[in-house]
């Protein structure tokens, strides 16, 4: 039990080094190519905040455990929005702009889509499929919105990093899954809800890191972009990978994350139409945080 925990705590704090290497050497390509800094937060930072997530699940996927690689993605993006971005607004409050708004309206439209091929019980390899290219989608639409600004970078500076994050976000997510699989089955708790508890939560650090850092720093739209990106990859390419490397089960547990997590994400549409997101409404997405995931439980 205790090399169980041990090897559990490793995979949470090898994934938030590693990915905070991995998204220092994404940000460096970013302004290598010369990309806006909102393609930094929501393509360039997103994904690579979200890598733990990709490798997690699909690994889980892999290994039989479609459960966790079901939660994580759920419980990711439930973390995001409700206790990331809520802490990160409540103590540095940001303004939003049409951009970021814009993209919360195709969140949402990705979050009921995902929703409604979960609803049959299991995602298959074909839907699977369909999230991926929904995901290039998203991207081509993100990429040729938004114009490059500025180039520069030494290419060592950009290869390293990301290399030895990728090397560590794969390692750390293997030592993850394994502990939290072997945790659920000690205590006899559904995969399910492991991974939208202790695998969600351990894979989201990066975002939270990052969010805040953002936020203190006034890079609203990296902050904003960080979490609407990170989100739509959760659910596509995420969930995509992972049912393409085998079919998943939606248990009721998911079902009910993913209704909190559709709650969550009209919330947020809610109060960035505000074009503001202040010290209260952060207060009450991080309020919510806990009555969401008891309620994906009740």
């Amino acid at each position: 039990m205790l090399a169980t925990l041990a090897q559990l705590l490793l995979g949470i704090l090898m994934l938030a080094y590693a990915s905070d290497w991995l998204t220092e050497g994404c940000a460096r390509a970013a302004r290598r190519f010369g990309i806006s800094k909102f393609v930094v937060g929501a393509l360039i930072i997103g994904f690579g905040t979200s890598a733990p997530e990709l490798f997690t699940s699909v690994y889980a996927s892999l290994r039989g455990s479609g459960g966790i690689a079901v939660g994580n993605a759920v419980g990711s993006n439930l973390t995001n929005i409700a206790l990331i971005l809520g802490s990160s607004v409540l103590l540095f409050p940001a303004t939003t702009k049409g951009v970021e708004l814009r993209n919360a309206v195709i969140c949402t439209g990705i979050t009921l889509l995902a929703w409604a091929l979960m609803l049959g019980g299991v995602l298959t390899r074909a839907e699977g499929a369909l999230l991926v290219l929904v995901f290039l989608a998203y991207l081509a639409y993100s990429v040729s919105n938004h114009r490059a600004v500025e180039r520069g970078e030494e290419r060592g500076r950009v290869v390293l990093p990301t290399a030895a994050g990728l090397a560590g976000v794969l390692l750390g997510s293997v030592l993850l899954v394994d502990s939290a699989a072997q945790l659920a089955r000690d205590f006899g708790i559904p995969e399910s809800v492991i991974g939208l508890t202790v695998v969600a939560f351990g894979t989201s650090l990066p975002e939270l890191a990052v969010s805040v850092v953002a936020a203190r720093k006034g890079y609203t739209s990296m902050l904003i972009g960080n979490v609407l990106g990170s989100n739509v990859f959760n659910l596509t390419l995420v969930l995509g990978a992972a049912a393409l490397a085998g079919a998943l089960p939606v248990d009721a547990a998911g079902m009910r994350g993913m209704g909190m997590v559709i709650l969550a994400t009209l919330l947020l549409l809610a109060f960035m139409h505000g074009r503001r997101l202040g010290r209260l409404k952060g207060a009450v997405m991080l309020a919510l945080y806990p009555l969401f995931l008891w309620l994906a439980y009740a």
